[in-house]
């Protein structure tokens, strides 16, 4: 996500080598039987990476979903690895969907698995008839084009992916949208900065980059994203969509979904939402729910103040850290300065008040039209950091 001109909540330190021991429970899985490619199946298997125990769905999908993406029922690839379900203990499931979940006590190899859970949890292995070993690929190949950077990091990536998953369960949304739109936009979640530069979408302007030029100065990153996590799914190993018809059609709700969250389209995605349901709002229209889509990744993305303090504070941390080296590396190099980036004029309480007042409280209001559930689950508690920054700016005032 470009975070442009304007100040941005994320956050940051807590290192990100500090690696906790997961709690998850082991799964237990179960090999479908496909078709007669044993010795295929055992070639593809050594060259994987070690598939680490996962925990994985409490419960199946609803019912009352609509029907899922077709796919090549007699088409199947003879190369494709076998299908297997996967279950999980359901404490781990309600842990997982909680806006509180902290992210920080897991490791990489942890994040994977549970990105996994959530593909089976919400059916969408099922419907795209994904082998497993194909998405947990997929899902090392997203984690490897992470870089390395104080707070657009693999984390993050898993952290938004993590809030997506809880909006989904906690307002229901998985009971009225299709599969494939709740595949689609967890799928743009996790890939939605795949290869961050840890600049912002200003800087390359700024710098005339080869990727500024490439897409014409319009959402230079998260067109970049997209382009990266087309390449990905280019592999035939990583390639979680080759048993489903219609991916090019989900693809490309993926790359609406990834441009989204350029900062630049905030309000453009709010008033077109509010206007939808102003209408009456439709599941069957397709732009109404692909405007839905569109602030449900949004608020994941910037949702680091939802989260108790203690998991929002480190991530508050990394982004102005990262802000820090970006505004050093504008001097260095002479260009425009982002004098909010700049760590000597820093006032933290002050440029988060701003962000949740200006940016959070309105995209999070928006999920209330949804569901009433939002405002107790996600907007009060926004609220309360409201109150806490508002008292730290007093408090810094007075000293």
């Amino acid at each position: 996500m470009d975070q442009g001109k304007m100040k941005e909540e994320h956050g940051n330190p807590t290192e990100e080598g500090e690696k906790e021991q997961n709690n998850t429970s082991e799964c237990k899985t179960k090999t479908k039987s496909t078709t007669d490619c044993e010795e295929q199946q055992e070639a593809d298997d050594k060259k994987a990476p070690v598939l680490q125990p996962i925990t994985a769905p409490s419960h199946k999908p609803s019912s009352k979903r609509p029907s899922p993406s077709p796919q090549k029922e007699n088409l199947q690839d003879p190369t494709m690895p076998s299908i297997e379900t996967v279950t999980c203990p359901k404490s781990v499931m309600k842990d997982l969907m909680e806006p509180h979940f902290n992210m920080w006590r897991l490791d990489r190899d942890s994040m994977v698995d549970h990105l996994e859970y959530m593909y089976h949890d919400l059916g969408i292995s099922q419907a795209w008839n994904i082998p497993r070993s194909t998405l947990r690929m997929f899902l090392f190949g997203v984690r490897e084009r992470y870089q390395d950077n104080p707070y657009h990091n693999f984390k993050h990536c898993f952290s938004v992916a993590q809030m997506t998953y809880s909006i989904i369960c906690k307002l229901g949304l998985s009971e009225q949208l299709a599969v494939d739109d709740i595949g689609a936009v967890l799928t743009a979640a996790i890939c939605h900065d795949v290869d961050h530069p840890g600049v912002n979408n200003a800087y390359h302007i700024h710098a005339q980059s080869t990727l500024a030029i490439l897409y014409d100065y319009e959402s230079v990153l998260e067109q970049h994203h997209f382009a990266v996590a087309c390449r990905i799914l280019a592999n035939k190993q990583t390639n979680i969509f080759r048993n489903v018809i219609n991916r090019a059609q989900i693809l490309h709700k993926i790359g609406e979904l990834i441009i989204a969250t350029d900062l630049a389209k905030h309000k453009e995605l709010v008033t077109n939402n509010a206007l939808n349901f102003e209408m009456g709002f439709d599941y069957e229209n397709e732009n109404h729910v692909i405007g839905l889509l569109k602030i449900v990744i949004k608020c994941a993305d910037i949702s680091n103040e939802v989260r108790p303090e203690k998991v929002a504070t480190p991530w508050v941390d990394r982004l102005f850290a990262e802000f820090s080296q970006q505004f050093a590396r504008e001097k260095r190099e002479s260009l425009p300065e982002s004098t909010f980036m700049d760590p000597e004029k820093l006032n933290v309480p002050e440029a988060q008040e701003g962000f949740i007042r200006g940016l959070l409280l309105p995209m999070y209001s928006e999920l209330c039209k949804i569901n009433v559930e939002a405002r107790d689950v996600y907007v009060n508690p926004l609220q309360d950091a409201l109150e806490r920054y508002i008292l730290q700016k007093k408090d810094e005032a007075n000293k």
